[in-house]
C-alpha cells in the first residue's frame, strides 16, 4: 500500500475554493482545512492522489508540506 504524506494546494483563484476542494476531495485527498484567505488547502494524500489533483481545474500548485520551527524564545538567530 502507498504511503500518504502530507500537501499544501494553492487554488488560482479561477474557482471557488470550497468547489476545488470538494473536487480533490472527490480525487481521494483527505482534507485537514481549508484556508480561504490565501487559497490553501492542506491534507494527505498518496504521491498518486497528489499528481492527480494537479489537473483539477483551480488547483495551482500541489507541494510537500514543509515543517516550520521557529525555535524557542529567546534563542540564537540561525
Amino acid at each position: 500500500m502507498a504511503e500518504s504524506k502530507r500537501w499544501v494546494v494553492t487554488t488560482s483563484g479561477d474557482r471557488p475554493i470550497n468547489d476545488v476542494a470538494r473536487d480533490i476531495a472527490a480525487a481521494g485527498f483527505a482534507i485537514d482545512e481549508v484556508l480561504q484567505a490565501i487559497g490553501i488547502i492542506t491534507g494527505s494524500a498518496t504521491d498518486s492522489v497528489a499528481e492527480g489533483v494537479r489537473v483539477i481545474p483551480g488547483v495551482a500548485e500541489v507541494s510537500p508540506d514543509q515543517p516550520v520551527d521557529i525555535g524557542p524564545p529567546d534563542s540564537e538567530p540561525t
